[in-house]
């Protein structure tokens, strides 16, 4: 069975729709607030008949590349004809890398369920599914655990040193998902540390450096969005410690250069704009 620690209110909403599941749902919430793991939890609890669909690149499943293209939803379609006397759940993880075509696809699917058939969608970005889709879905939107959640998470995941401890905390804390990833997986909070490094080089170092970061990651966009997000925890920190109109105001650079990043825009340049 799948285990979960939520925020107090969010823990109210899971409540709600395990009680009485809608026919097509959407979960959304921060990167790594753990939108799959809930999705399956609420999934567990009504029905044995669970699809996961993800996204896929050459016909295997990928996170990092893969889409969710309009034969995947095609196939989805004729598996929901099928008769069934008890619920059928089909969960459609990262729902935004459905492209177009498949979302129309889909939308057909929400039109004309079959018995007995339900859907979940998670996205962290429900301002990429069509409108058309968002109208006919019943949309819960999943908050970041306490601090005080977040050291008890902590703790159950092993012997954390201070440093760690405070490492993981500055990376994902209210993320219940990222924590857990931050901690088992060495490999990548090895990774999640140099981009974190990076963002107080983009912040305090030379300009030559920060054109040189802007360079390194400019093939990313993945990375690159996690580069503005920890400059932008960066400042929020200091704004917390000593608030200042300069850094405040720069944080709404920040806020755009993500923006602009996420809608396909242009990294390098995206990034040389926000440092000059």
């Amino acid at each position: 069975m799948t285990k979960l620690m939520l925020n107090a209110k969010s823990k109210l909403s899971l409540d709600s729709v395990i009680s009485k599941l809608p026919q097509s749902l959407l979960l959304t919430g921060e990167v790594g607030v753990g939108l799959g793991t809930i999705a399956k939890y609420i999934a567990e609890q009504n029905s044995p008949d669970v699809t996961i669909v993800l996204p896929e690149y050459k016909e295997k499943v990928d996170l990092d590349k893969g889409t969710i293209g309009v034969e995947i939803i095609r196939r989805l379609y004729e598996q929901t004809r099928t008769k069934t006397l008890t619920k059928q759940i089909f969960i459609i993880d990262y729902a935004e890398r459905m492209a177009t075509r498949a979302q129309n696809a889909f939308l057909k699917l929400l039109e004309e369920p079959g018995e007995n058939t339900f859907f979940i969608l998670t996205t962290h970005t429900p301002q990429k599914l069509l409108p058309t889709i968002t109208s006919r879905v019943s949309a819960v939107n999943f908050l970041p655990i306490s601090l005080q959640q977040s050291n008890k998470l902590i703790d159950s995941l092993g012997n954390i040193d201070d440093k760690r401890r405070n490492q993981l905390l500055f990376m994902a804390q209210g993320l219940p998902a990222e924590l857990i990833r931050l901690a088992t997986d060495d490999e990548y909070f090895e990774k999640r540390g140099t981009v974190v490094r990076d963002a107080r080089e983009m912040l305090r170092g030379k300009l030559y450096q920060k054109l040189l970061i802007a360079h390194k990651y400019k093939d990313s966009r993945t990375d690159a969005l996690l580069l503005v997000q920890d400059i932008a925890k960066i400042i929020k920190r200091s704004i917390v410690d000593k608030p200042q109109a300069s850094t405040i105001s720069h944080i709404d650079s920040v806020i755009n250069t993500y923006q602009r990043i996420e809608a396909n825009g242009n990294i390098r340049l995206c990034l040389t704009r926000l440092v000059l």
